[in-house]
């Protein structure tokens, strides 16, 4: 039977410091669970490959272009082209992260099992992804796919206890536009590590995930696999949490917060 989480009224807000993993990281564990394990080599696989053929194509047609009678820069302009994507699918086979990395130090985020077809999985996972401290929440929902490996079993319905990893955005934006997120059972076999992993997110959270199936056709319609939570959607202590950073704040007229503790109380486990 897949293992279930006891959910508690009391968890960390997002942000907290306590929401964020530090469990140990059982190796073996990892790479019998993961699909992740061969992510790296397949992106650098691709880069290699792909990555060089492209630079190769390109070099040749820019060679091409000069070399004719009259300057080709149709020919140039599509050799740089080339070039340059070569360089940015070899670069990103070097910057792939292994299976371990999304568990260095990640949030700990609500997911859900909605899907299970064969070996596909589908999870809906909710994360904050306001990167403004002092701003509200932004709350999204997120659905990651991958196959499961055998000896893995995830069953619709399932809660699954996330690490939230692989945020993007531009340095301007106040908001994440995307993240992924790998299951906490992945990372350890320990029961104990993956029900304390569920206790820490506040039962409102997982509630509001729940809320969030019926929205689950509509976000596999989305390229970006990410649909956002309105305002009016939140409870007050989700819109407005206690804390932020961990530490106690009063959110003000304009909507923002000000922080009327201190550092100190990051550390506290009461």
């Amino acid at each position: 039977m897949p293992r279930m989480i006891e959910q508690t009224e009391h968890g960390w807000p997002t942000g907290d410091p306590r929401r964020f993993f530090d469990a140990p990281i059982d190796p073996e564990h990892l790479r019998a669970s993961s699909p992740n394990v061969y992510r790296r080599a397949w992106w650098l696989a691709i880069g290699v490959v792909v990555g060089g053929g492209l630079v190769a194509l390109g070099i040749w047609a820019i060679a091409t272009g000069m070399d004719s009678s009259e300057t080709s820069w149709p020919s140039m302009v599509a050799g740089v082209v080339a070039v340059l994507a070569g360089l940015g699918l070899f670069l990103r086979g070097l910057l792939v992260g292994n299976a371990a990395k999304p568990y260095r130090g990640g949030q700990l985020v609500p997911g859900m099992v909605v899907e299970h077809a064969d070996a596909d999985v589908q999870l809906l996972v909710l994360a904050d992804t306001s990167r403004d401290p002092a701003a509200p929440p932004a709350f999204a929902y997120r659905l990651v796919s991958f196959t499961a490996r055998e000896g893995t079993r995830f069953v619709p319905g399932q809660p699954v206890p996330c690490v939230a990893h692989g945020f993007v955005a531009p340095p301007w934006s106040r908001r994440w536009w995307s993240f992924d997120a790998s299951p906490v059972e992945w990372a350890s076999p320990n029961a104990e590590v993956v029900d304390a992993a569920g206790k820490a997110i506040p039962r409102e959270e997982w509630d509001l995930l729940l809320a969030g199936a019926r929205r689950v056709a509509d976000i596999r319609r989305r390229i970006s696999r990410i649909g956002r939570v309105a305002d009016e959607d939140l409870t007050e202590s989700l819109r407005h949490p206690p804390t932020r950073l961990g530490v106690p704040v009063e959110w003000q007229p304009d909507g923002r917060a000000r922080f009327v503790g201190s550092v100190g109380h990051t550390t506290s486990t009461t």
